[in-house]
């Protein structure tokens, strides 16, 4: 039994990469359900930001090049060793590196809020589609619950902004105050409403809001006081913004060069888009006409640096929590494949005690109060002899196998 987890990241991949094995709310199910087939289970995590996988291995031979292979057979893609951009954890790392994720670690922005929701929706997915074991369930409720802690009791979210606030701040940078200026957001999902929301604060007023799901739209628009834009109509809202915000879950550009092309012909002033969503909903050959300022995820890093600056003691501290949890999760792991070992030792040390006091006390022809005397003793004996092997197995100290043969304990 072993922990595995495959993945890229913004830390690895490029926003063209991460698009590529991005999976959208329609394609987890059949995901999962393929992992429960192949592995016996898993969980996805998919945001803008990373792809990774997660299974608690039963069978040896399963290598993590061969959870690579599943993902990337999934998303259609050619599968071919090695792939840089993917990392490859196992045991004590895969476990450190979720409880890092959850807490806002390893986030672009650091200390974003959104991480945690996403986590936990990648939780109630796999719990949903089956194909969670004991062993992730507690994996994924104990980084929930580091993500937790680190935001209670350390500054690392004091000063956090969401991928969305900091692509408002993006576009702030790039023109200056905001106030005057008339904002579109494409999707109306939640990091669309994070988008919406943040270019409120940011002291926007004329905030339009678009999408393919209309409803959806409407709900965001008079959540936040905002104009609706048909779909339809998308072209023409373009040609009144001046910032663009791509928060959608589209799985193809809402923004094409022909369309923008159009667009720029009907404007005269310059236009800022900030595509944070992954796949992207702006189509990146759009960069290249005069006028246009187009940003992607990636682009935020920027942003992300002076926000670490002002969280380091923050992270350091949430850092020291998550090492306390990983013992803790590791302890637990150690713990539940010591259980079979733990087991086979009780049950022998018993049968020779048993054994070994019955024969004494029909070679003494003890009465029974004195048989009941020596069963006692010997039980006090053998539990104190077995206390130190056992409070080692549990703690990982010793292993299953070593106490298999140092007592020569048949396997269960």
């Amino acid at each position: 039994m072993m922990l595995q987890a495959v993945g890229i990241s913004h830390r690895t991949a490029s926003v063209q990469q991460r698009e590529r094995f991005a999976f959208n709310h329609g394609e987890v199910p059949l995901a999962l359900e393929s992992l429960i087939q192949r592995f016996g289970n898993g969980v996805l995590i998919s945001t803008c930001n990373r792809v990774e996988l997660y299974i608690n291995g039963h069978d040896d031979t399963t290598r993590p090049g061969d959870l690579i292979a599943h993902l990337t057979e999934l998303k259609d893609f050619d599968y071919q060793e090695p792939m840089p951009c993917f990392y490859e954890l196992s045991g004590r790392d895969a476990t450190a590196h979720l409880f890092r994720v959850a807490a806002g670690v390893d986030s672009m922005v650091l200390g974003e809020g959104q991480i945690l929701g996403q986590v936990r929706r990648s939780l109630q997915s796999a719990s949903r589609a089956g194909s969670l074991d004991p062993v992730l369930s507690r994996l994924f409720h104990a980084a929930l619950e580091t993500g937790k802690r680190c935001r209670h009791e350390t500054d690392i979210a004091r000063f956090a902004v969401s991928v969305s606030s900091a692509a408002v701040d993006l576009a702030r940078e790039q023109l200056g105050s905001l106030a005057d200026k008339r904002a579109l957001v494409l999707g109306a999902g939640e990091a669309g409403k994070l988008a919406a929301q943040a270019l409120r604060d940011a002291g926007i007023d004329d905030v339009a809001v678009t999408g393919r799901t209309t409803r959806r739209s409407e709900k965001l628009a008079l959540e936040l006081q905002g104009t609706v834009v048909p779909f339809a109509e998308l072209t023409d809202a373009l040609v009144e913004a001046d910032i663009v915000i791509g928060s959608s879950a589209a799985t193809g550009y809402l923004v094409d060069r022909a369309q923008m092309e159009e667009v720029l012909a009907r404007r005269a002033a310059p236009i800022t888009l900030v595509d944070v969503a992954v796949p992207r909903d702006v189509d990146p050959n759009v960069r290249d006409l005069p006028g246009v300022g187009l940003f992607d995820i990636d682009d935020l890093q920027s942003i992300s640096e002076a926000n670490l600056r002002l969280r380091e003691q923050g992270a350091i501290e949430a850092q020291r929590i998550v090492e306390n949890a990983v013992e803790q999760f590791t302890i637990w792991v150690e713990s539940r494949r010591a259980v079979p070992a733990i087991t086979a030792l009780l049950d022998r040390a018993e049968a020779i005690r048993r054994g070994e006091t019955e024969r004494t006390a029909r070679e003494l022809e003890l009465d029974d109060s004195r048989a009941e005397k020596l069963d006692r003793m010997t039980t006090a004996i053998v539990k104190k002899l077995l206390h130190e092997p056992i409070l080692a197995l549990k703690n990982g100290e010793v292993g299953g196998d070593a106490v298999r043969r140092l007592f020569a304990l048949e396997e269960r």
